[in-house]
């Protein structure tokens, strides 16, 4: 092996795989300290693809998650109005089978009965009225299927394969009857009222008592068939998604410790290379002299 003074290769490859060594230390450092393996696109293009596009579903199904708690809560709230307006219904057929009691009834008592029909259907209406969701009405017919009901988004994306629509019908007196009437013909002087047909008011308590049961019979179907499976599969998904993202974006911690204590010695190494290189270059001039 010849001594030179020109020539540097041996240094300027010393040097260069000291600064390659020193990177790949720096990015393993960053690795370790954030957490990602992928810090920058130029440290996995393909991994940072599929991150992002796992990120971008996990982000979505949290989103539809909240959407779907929310759509039960909303629901449960409907619900619960219509559950006072059918414990009132109830109430008012006892009113209507007791005026039917002719033999017993007098005009002084079935006045009494009207009196408290007539509030019971006041009621009905108020809780039609503000029965509601953070300030929107859910019991006036807004949300009937004729105007389109309440749309649910329940996936990550939105398309309609992902979109449930629940109709909730409205409640008021002049929404809920049948062919023989709405509940408004039982108001004093109605057609229905307990003085005129109690009969007729009848009938038209027991088809308001069937749609509405009907309509809370509907909203429980689509919290539990639906809502809350759809709920159970998100969680799962993420879960999935999340394990999936980990492995390609996440800092093996194992691995990335191993390879800092590799480079490390490498990097001392490659110091200690250089100096006997630089070192030797000093021998060359000293035979000189």
């Amino acid at each position: 092996m010849s001594l030179s003074v020109n020539s540097i290769a041996g240094s300027l490859a010393a040097t260069h795989q000291i600064q390659r060594t020193y990177a790949n230390l720096a990015n393993t450092v960053t690795q370790l300290s954030t957490g990602s393996r992928i810090n920058s696109a130029k440290d996995d293009p393909a991994g940072l693809i599929a991150s992002e596009l796992f990120r971008a579903e996990i982000t979505g199904s949290n989103a539809a998650m909240k959407n779907t708690v929310l759509a039960n809560s909303m629901l449960s709230v409907a619900e619960s109005g219509m559950s006072q307006i059918s414990t009132l219904l109830n109430e008012a057929k006892g009113l209507a089978v007791e005026a039917a009691n002719s033999g017993v009834m007098t005009p002084t008592m079935i006045q009494a009965n009207q009196m408290q029909m007539n509030a019971i259907l006041d009621s009905i209406d108020r809780f039609s009225r503000t029965t509601n969701w953070l300030g929107k009405p859910l019991l006036d017919g807004s949300l009937s299927g004729n105007n389109g009901g309440a749309l649910f988004q329940l996936g990550p994306d939105v398309v309609s394969n992902q979109q449930v629509t629940v109709p909730i019908a409205g409640t008021q007196t002049h929404q809920v009857g049948g062919e023989s009437g709405t509940l408004m013909d039982l108001r004093s002087g109605g057609a229905a009222s307990l003085a005129n047909n109690p009969g007729l008011a009848d009938q038209i308590l027991n088809s308001a008592i069937s749609q509405i049961s009907t309509q809370r019979g509907d909203i429980g179907a689509t919290q539990r068939y639906t809502l809350d499976p759809n709920l159970h599969a998100l969680q799962d998904s993420i879960v999935q998604l999340t394990g999936a993202r980990s492995i390609i974006a996440d800092t093996d911690y194992a691995l990335a410790v191993s390879n800092m204590v590799r480079d490390q010695i490498l990097l001392q190494a490659g110091f200690q290379a250089l100096g006997i290189i630089n070192q030797s270059r000093g021998y060359a001039t000293s035979l000189l002299g």
